[in-house]
């Protein structure tokens, strides 16, 4: 894997980071500064700011509700959910690869001391999408960790690849938590070499979390402005008609 430098502790290239900030940045001042800009001037600097913010928000909470859950509102109860910003996928990840079953793992992973008794359950049906899915991240695994030993650059050519990974044998048990599922996987290199076994787990993901965070700022930002945006009405409704009435002294 090429390296990649991260900006703010996120796995993020700079220049990415950087480009997406900018990008972020006109399409405020585009898209909602000139709305603001046009409000404006025709309700002053606060009351336009006020009209625009609560409209912002309102619309962004109608949004960010239709990618977390999809239903109903966009396409029907049918519509698939966390249609917005992803965060985590779901994935199979190595905690460690040897000889043997790792054992000096976190005390809750310590279900990998019984394999392969049980509760381990080999699986050799290849068209199990939980053993497809585990084979392919222990076979990139195996793959970087020879070419790691070997010191070739992964990106050359004569890099070893996962495709020359074979697979013997898959094993699936939950973890003592019996919310983790565990995973352990027997591979060699197709050109010879000793057997290595990785223990891994599933990490569940967290893709509904910027929806989650969209949803939150946009009611915050909603109830926030809202009652400013009322008083500020009220205001002004008081200045434009207040006062009395002039006196009335009949037809001219």
């Amino acid at each position: 894997m090429p390296h990649v430098s991260s900006c703010m502790g996120l796995h993020v290239d700079c220049g990415t980071m950087f480009k997406g900030l900018g990008v972020t940045f006109m399409a405020f001042t585009l898209f909602i500064g000139s709305v603001y800009l046009f409000a404006s001037l025709v309700l002053g600097k606060w009351m336009g700011y006020l009209l625009v913010m609560v409209a912002f928000s309102g619309w962004m909470i109608i949004f960010s509700f239709m990618w977390l859950t999809g239903f109903w509102i966009s396409q029907g109860p049918t519509t698939p959910k966390n249609l917005g910003p992803r965060g985590q996928e779901a994935a199979w990840v190595p905690l460690s690869g040897g000889v043997e079953a790792a054992s000096n793992l976190d005390p809750k992973y310590a279900t990998f001391q019984q394999y392969p008794n049980g509760p381990w359950e080999a699986r050799s049906d290849q068209t199990d999408p939980s053993v497809q899915s585990a084979s392919g991240v222990a076979s990139s695994f195996l793959a970087a960790q020879a070419n790691a030993q070997l010191g070739v650059d992964p990106l050359s050519p004569s890099a070893i690849t996962g495709t020359q990974m074979v697979i013997d044998k898959v094993s699936f048990a939950p973890a003592a938590d019996g919310k983790t599922s565990l995973a352990v996987i027997e591979g060699h290199y197709s050109g010879g070499g000793p057997k290595t076994t990785i223990a891994m787990y599933h990490n569940n993901g967290s893709v509904p979390r910027y929806s989650i965070m969209f949803l939150i700022a946009s009611l915050l930002l909603f109830f926030i402005h809202l009652p400013l945006l009322d008083r500020a009405e009220k205001k002004r409704k008081a200045f434009l008609i207040g006062g009395a009435a002039p006196a009335w002294y009949g037809p001219a």
